[in-house]
């Protein structure tokens, strides 16, 4: 049942053979690219807006559980990517390496929910950035055929328990950061 939901879902949502070009451009763009853009903006607000640093550090540190989650979801069950197992049109090149979690969904969702459980007045409108581009970078990832549905909800559900541990033990980490 799950199987058959996942992959129509996916058939939904992936781009068909009659895709426009641009369309697919506009996809690999936020498929491959727009991860990069909260990293740099964390880089220049690390410099310049000190009192982010902290924000910053809880991003930096709950990436770090949610992606030690997903190497090791990856490593005890192997996905094959929907283009693996010939489902679908694949626009994107890639390895055919296990596809659960997502990684991609896994830094988005995480660098969100970090920012959702430490909102502020100021953080509102980063809130609402990072909101569009998790959004784009997981349907792109579907679209171009390199990742189900479920992947995606599977990486969404480790960034919110990763980020829920990191802010629940966010005063004995940073006893143990600052020594």
């Amino acid at each position: 049942m799950w199987h058959d939901f996942n992959t129509q879902l996916f058939l939904l949502i992936n781009a068909s053979d009659q895709a426009s070009k641009s369309f697919i451009s506009f996809a690999i763009f936020c498929a491959k690219y727009l991860v990069y853009f909260p990293i740099i903006y964390m880089g220049i607000c690390w410099f310049i807006y000190p009192i982010y640093r902290q924000l910053m550090l809880k991003m930096l540190i709950s990436l770090c559980l949610a992606l030690l989650i997903t190497f090791i979801i990856r490593h005890l069950f192997y996905s094959p990517r929907p283009f693996a197992i010939n489902i679908g049109t694949n626009y994107l090149f890639h390895d055919k390496t296990s596809s659960l979690p997502s990684q991609h969904a896994v830094f988005v969702w995480t660098l969100f929910f970090t920012a959702f459980f430490n909102k502020t007045q100021r953080t509102k409108t980063i809130l609402c950035l990072l909101a569009i581009i998790a959004l784009l970078v997981c349907w792109s990832r579907i679209y171009l055929g390199v990742h189900w549905p479920l992947d995606i909800l599977v990486g969404f559900i480790v960034s919110f328990i990763s980020t829920l541990i990191i802010k629940k033990y966010w005063i004995n980490v940073s006893k143990l950061i600052n020594g």
